[in-house]
């Protein structure tokens, strides 16, 4: 039976090529591999989820015994360069969160850990953790944890705010790309830029305590236990393994591996132990911001995965100085898109005044806000206003709703 007349189909055979096909994503997808001869160049969008806040009580913590913690999970996940693999990423942030504490939180074991994929690798409980002229943001309870993008990539935000400066850490997943993507950056109150320092932490493979690990950079081996400086300008890279176990040796999941931007490091070095690794890095002096990029739970063996990170090292490295980590939905770019689409939908549609009046007031509460949520390069920032950037973005929310009603009533509008 023929419900839907024959123009309202050809309607929603538009606007499924218009709005539900996959849109192409801001950086080019990886080519196909030897390993991976059925990849293809990354279609769909990418989601990012996050759940608030959850209260657990810690138990028979050491000091803090019976306190009560809380606990945020942040999912990003995008089509990979293999096929239709999908790259999927778990963060989460958890700390103690007693009376005693306040208006402070301790993190008590690290401030954002990855807990997928792989289970082990880059800590799960906190394996990247920040400071501020030697002050851990670890002992600073978290102002923000929110998704910022979905769609054509996927970001998220962690915000803390510290006596000096305001501290973002944002993560993105790229369609058709591998790595999950990271910049830290901080907002300082004065004119004095505090010394940025970050601190990862890993255990390549699984939690063994007498594992053999090896730390491999651009053009040394550092295993356990060693330590060493690194010249920030040719030691970008660093690939974590265990020589004992292996992937699939024990339950051993296999190596990790990051890339520091260099343009932004003044001091690296690392720790290799046999249960734990660090890399430890300081931002150039008056820096106001570091990058990286994380891989992990690979499913590679260490003869395998070596030269597999080192074939694709340079391309991450070079999407990773150019990726712009401000919010697309944040852009003056994106914006105009969204009005432009409006226009269209709102100029073919019957009977959508209310969703142009919707639309209207959306947009001059916008116009309201952007003083208070300058996202232009252009702008310096010297200031966080948390509640205007949480209302801009909770109005971006709603008029997504509302061009999805739209998007439905031209469809059936005839």
């Amino acid at each position: 039976m023929n419900l839907i007349p024959l123009s309202s189909r050809r309607r929603a055979a538009l606007w499924i090529a218009a709005f539900v096909l996959p849109s192409v994503p801001p950086l080019a997808a990886d080519p196909p591999t030897a390993t991976s001869p059925s990849a293809k160049p990354a279609s769909a969008p990418a989601v990012v989820s996050v759940t608030t806040a959850t209260p657990e009580n810690i138990g028979a913590y050491p000091k803090h015994e019976n306190h009560p913690t809380k606990k945020w999970l942040v999912n990003l996940s995008a089509l990979g360069q293999r096929g239709n693999e999908p790259v999927s990423y778990g963060l989460q942030h958890w700390a103690d969160y007693d009376p005693s504490h306040a208006p402070e939180a301790i993190a008590l074991e690290g401030q954002i850990g990855m807990t997928q994929p792989g289970g082990a690798g880059w800590y799960g409980n906190g394996f990247f953790n920040f400071a501020l002229d030697d002050q851990a943001g670890a002992n600073c309870a978290v102002r923000a944890i929110r998704a910022l993008d979905s769609g054509p990539r996927g970001s998220c935000e962690f915000l803390w705010e510290l006596p000096q400066a305001w501290v973002r850490v944002r993560f993105v997943v790229v369609p058709g790309k591998l790595p999950l993507f990271c910049s830290i950056s901080q907002v300082p109150k004065t004119e004095k830029v505090s010394r940025l320092k970050v601190r990862l932490v890993a255990y390549p493979s699984g939690y063994y305590q007498s594992g053999q690990r090896v730390g491999l950079t651009d053009h040394r081996s550092v295993k356990t236990p060693g330590r060493a400086d690194l010249d920030p300008a040719s030691e970008s890279s660093l690939i974590l393994y265990d020589d004992k176990y292996d992937l699939g040796v024990e339950g051993g999941i296999g190596g990790c591996a990051a890339l520091a931007a260099p343009g932004y490091v003044g001091e690296s070095k690392i720790d290799i132990g046999g249960y734990g690794c660090t890399w430890e890095l300081t931002a150039r002096p008056g820096g106001q911001e570091l990058r990286f990029a994380f891989y992990n739970g690979l499913g590679r063996k260490n003869a395998d995965l070596i030269p597999y990170l080192r074939g694709r090292f340079a391309g991450d490295l070079k999407d990773l100085a150019v990726l712009d980590f401000r919010p697309l939905r944040l852009q003056a770019a994106g914006l105009d898109s969204l009005k432009s689409e409006f226009g269209k939908l709102l100029a073919e549609t019957k009977d959508a005044d209310a969703e142009k009046a919707a639309f209207e007031t959306a947009l001059s509460h916008l116009d309201s806000l952007r003083p208070r949520v300058p996202s232009g390069p252009e702008v310096r920032l010297d200031k966080v206003d948390l509640q205007a950037e949480d209302d801009f973005l909770k109005t971006l929310d709603d008029l997504d709703g509302l061009l999805w009603k739209l998007r439905m009533k031209w469809v059936f509008s005839d």
